[in-house]
């Protein structure tokens, strides 16, 4: 028989040390009353009563009672990159999702990749404050929110170090890692729907860079691992010439070039050290004279996909990309349709969403079904047809509020998810 209760994890320091307890008040529904419970997996004292003096932290936490036995959490913990005061990653991020954590009683925390220890209590770090993180030794968690911030910092050897450390004591995780542009869109041919993929190149070579805008008003020079736009280059056919737009540091330049060994030239001169795919660019519906897309947001939920929401991203003055961080501004999706296709907007709206999780499933399979989460930025030209840009494993978070809280219950349903299978 099982019956559950409600208590708190409480952090005392006394006597020089930092101690552990599971709080439950003697006034509890729970049959038994043990000496100790288990937290993930480590045992911890069982009090009735908060210490006057040395409390320096409290969470809730569910206490589930089965034959006897007290069980406390769950206990979940959001992997972000080590060194920084006192780690690297988005704090705000952080904090939403530890907050979502707090209020549905799941003890989330923060775990620099350092933090990993081969016993059961690990460092990690919660918030008590603004601005203010307190290290605090944590159970080892039950599930990890892969969120180290950028690719350079995931391919140190401290964060291959974590994530293998991760495999060895079976704790699952989710993501496991950025995507490479170039390994995307081969997945999304080979699962048969290059009906949505815009003509793209793997490699960039004067070539086949000729040869497609021979077939192409613009093409688009994207870095396999690029971020937020950075490093993109659109050329379009101008008479006999070329316009080439750059885009680096949120910045656009404009060079102007009277042939093709010219417009070469200024690839070459302004492209990043990196691998680039070449890609057809789409003529894009328009909201207010601009172009704009779709950032899709899709979870997953029982081992399904869904979508979770999605937005429209509208291009700013003589920008080349959508992205907000680079002068965009976002829109209602819903209300973009019915402007741009009327009474078809609802067909266009669920067209979207169904190559959406076309693409989701096939990308999912390819990564061996360890992905938890990811957004798409998806264009529709003027006939309605959904064409596939991007997708991006770690997702920026989402501006709008709703589709925001969506996605953090959905990462707490995803660990849980998790943590129950790994427990079978």
């Amino acid at each position: 028989m099982r019956t559950a209760t409600n208590g708190e994890l409480i952090w005392v320091h006394a006597d020089g040390r930092v101690r552990v307890a599971l709080h439950v008040p003697s006034l509890t529904k729970l049959r038994t009353a043990p000496q100790t419970a288990r937290v993930a997996g480590v045992w911890v004292p069982v009090m009735h009563r908060v210490p006057p003096r040395g409390v320096l932290y409290r969470h809730p936490v569910r206490v589930v009672e089965r034959d006897g036995e007290w069980t406390a959490g769950p206990v979940f913990a959001i992997l972000a990159a080590a060194g920084g005061h006192p780690f690297r990653g988005d704090r705000a991020d952080f904090r939403a999702i530890t907050a979502a954590g707090r209020a549905r009683r799941a003890f989330v925390y923060v775990l620099p990749t350092d933090g990993i220890r081969e016993g059961g209590w690990w460092k990690g770090f919660v918030r008590i404050g603004p601005g203010r993180w307190l290290a605090l030794p944590c159970p080892a968690p039950q599930a990890v929110y892969n969120r180290i911030p950028n690719r350079k910092l995931e391919r140190l050897p401290v964060s291959q170090r974590a994530k293998q450390m991760l495999s060895e004591q079976g704790i699952p995780m989710f993501n496991p890692g950025y995507f490479d542009k170039a390994v995307i869109y081969e997945i999304i041919q080979r699962a048969g729907l290059s009906r949505y993929l815009p003509e793209s190149a793997t490699d960039l070579d004067a070539a086949t860079l000729h040869q497609m805008l021979q077939r192409h008003d613009a093409v688009y020079l994207k870095p396999v691992g690029g971020s937020i736009g950075h490093g993109i280059l659109r050329i379009d056919r101008q008479g006999r010439g070329f316009r080439v737009a750059v885009l680096k540091h949120r910045r656009c330049e404009v060079h102007l070039a009277a042939g093709w060994p010219q417009a070469w030239r200024l690839v070459c001169r302004h492209r990043l050290r990196s691998r680039y795919v070449v890609q057809a660019a789409v003529p894009l519906i328009r909201h207010q004279g601009h172009p704009c897309d779709f950032r899709v947001l899709l979870q997953k939920r029982d081992g399904a996909w869904e979508v979770v929401g999605k937005g429209v991203r509208v291009a700013g003055r003589n920008a080349i990309t959508t992205h907000v961080p680079n002068g965009g501004h976002i829109a209602r999706a819903a209300e973009v349709l019915e402007e741009v296709f009327g009474e078809q907007g609802d067909d266009v709206h669920q067209s979207v969403d169904e190559m959406a999780l076309q693409c989701a499933r096939a990308i999912d399979a390819h990564y061996a079904h360890r992905l938890g989460e990811m957004s798409m930025d998806i264009g529709v030209d003027a006939d309605g047809h959904p064409w596939f840009f991007e997708a991006n494993a770690k997702p920026m978070k989402f501006d709008e509020p709703e589709i925001r809280q969506r996605s953090l219950a959905g990462v707490l349903d995803q660990l849980e998810a998790l943590a129950r299978r790994e427990a079978r």
